[in-house]
């Protein structure tokens, strides 16, 4: 009990109490006990913040660095995006091509591959003259010499093998030896016409690949070639074709009337001119008026039915020139969907679709109508074209431009009702160059000069043929064998 008093003691002298522990000047009067409960609740305050700081500092550097990420994205898109809408309007600039490039093909010493001959020949042909081929002298003398050519073709669906016997002569006039080709021979050709016609018949018309062109000959004809010897079949014949596409190029500027349009190729344009027994193509990297000139000249004296492109307009000189109505009743169509236009600006569209289908049928209707009567009519819809020529307020923007372009292309809308024979659109170059479009996205174009030239020639043979209702493999067939002569002009 003792010891208990004594330590009770020792603690109140070891630990005396403040004078200020409720009111401390020297914290400005404020209660010590608080201000240490304030400090320590602001330190872990201070620390919870520290750590959410860190947090947030973290998920802010990663944010960042995804979007640094996605800006380079965006960026390098967006450069892409450019580069393919100017692709089409960039002049392609050719690679230089180095002093010494490295040769292409099999290395020296490669033993060649050839095509083996038939199994067994189906007919013999002998090729022998009456007259000299060079100077048509008939002071020949028959060699004792002959050569054979064996040749796989196509007859009736079925291969078939001819042995062709060349029979040599000395002529006399031109002292020259000389030998004739037999019927349906291609010189030194292994593959004859019929198979050679069906193939670039079914690459261009039909718009196969190369490969399926192939594997349509051996398995249904049963000839066997491979792809390269196709791509042989069509650049030997375009080479072939190169005089008649000339000439039909020539009888462009003697036509009536011409459907011109283009469409995109790769790194070029496509063009057509056609009407009724003509469908020429040009390929051509340029899309301005040059391209029409060259082939119409530079003052056309037929009739030209385009669309409202900007290339067929002052530069291109023509007698007359008539603009797709379809066109316009296309736009007219479209703006008649939008439910918010103004009443005025109703009638003016609805009173314009009344007006040009009228001048349609009129048109379609003109050889059961009198003279007179026709004359009345068509005097009648030039009236009321003139009369809506006249709106003046109309507030919507894209109505507006209709009416501009009917003010601009005035006289260039109803020529064909001053000539009933010429038609009122320009279908006709629109599905003559829907296959080629076909063609292009099937076979992804042509890249090379030599390649778009063929193709433009090569088109241009089939359609015209099939225009003219002449059976284009025959026609094709007869032009490798030099035996067709000039397709008919146009009238």
């Amino acid at each position: 009990m003792g010891y208990g008093k004594a330590n009770s003691a020792f603690t109140q002298i070891r630990r005396p109490c403040c004078p200020f522990r409720k009111f401390c000047i020297f914290l400005h009067g404020e209660n010590p006990h608080c201000v240490l409960e304030q400090r320590d609740y602001l330190s872990r305050k201070v620390d919870e913040l520290e750590l959410a700081m860190d947090i947030r500092n973290r998920q802010y550097r990663e944010l960042l660095a995804n979007y640094k990420e996605l800006e380079d994205k965006t960026s390098h898109l967006e450069d892409e995006l450019a580069q393919a809408l100017k692709a089409p309007f960039i002049k392609y600039e050719k690679k230089e091509v180095p002093e010494n490039p490295k040769k292409r093909g099999a290395p020296v010493g490669h033993p060649g591959w050839f095509r083996g001959k038939p199994d067994q020949v189906n007919k013999t042909v002998d090729a022998y003259l009456d007259n000299c081929p060079l100077c048509d002298s008939e002071n020949i003398s028959p060699c004792n010499h002959t050569t054979e050519h064996i040749q796989e073709d196509i007859a009736n669906g079925k291969l078939t093998s001819t042995c062709f016997v060349r029979c040599y002569y000395w002529c006399g006039n031109c002292k020259s030896v000389v030998h004739d080709w037999g019927e349906n021979e291609i010189p030194n050709a292994f593959i004859g016409p019929e198979a050679r016609a069906k193939a670039t018949f079914l690459r261009h018309q039909i718009k196969v690949f190369y490969d399926s062109a192939q594997q349509v000959l051996e398995y249904l004809c049963g000839l066997t070639v491979v792809p390269c010897s196709i791509v042989g079949f069509d650049r030997k014949f375009a080479q072939t074709a190169e005089l008649v596409y000339e000439n039909l190029k020539k009888s462009l500027t003697e036509t009536p009337f011409m459907h011109p349009d283009e469409t995109g190729w790769k790194r070029g344009w496509l063009w057509i001119l056609t009407n009724l027994d003509i469908a020429f193509f040009h390929i051509d990297e340029s899309r301005g008026s040059q391209v029409v000139i060259d082939h119409l000249g530079e003052h056309y004296g037929g009739i030209l039915i385009s669309d409202f492109w900007s290339t067929y307009r002052s530069k291109v000189d023509a007698f007359a020139k008539q603009k797709c109505t379809v066109h316009l009743l296309r736009d007219v169509k479209e703006l008649l969907k939008d439910e918010t236009l103004g009443l005025n600006t109703k009638n003016f569209l609805l009173e314009f679709k009344t007006l040009f289908k009228d001048a349609i049928f009129l048109h379609n209707t003109h050889t059961t109508l009198p003279h007179a009567e026709y004359r009345l009519a068509k005097k009648d819809i030039l009236k009321r074209f003139k009369k809506l020529c006249r709106h003046t307020e109309l507030e919507h923007h894209e109505t507006a431009n209709i009416r501009k372009r009917l003010i601009t292309f005035a006289d260039e809308l109803f020529v064909f009702l001053e000539f009933p024979a010429l038609p009122p659109t320009n279908n006709a170059a629109e599905q003559g160059i829907r296959n080629a479009v076909l063609f292009r996205k099937i076979t992804f174009g042509n890249m090379t000069a030599r390649g778009k030239r063929d193709v433009s020639i090569i088109m241009t043979i089939i359609r015209t043929a099939m225009l003219q209702k002449l059976n284009p493999i025959e026609i094709v067939k007869k032009i490798m064998l030099n035996t067709a002569p000039v397709m008919p002009e146009a009238p």
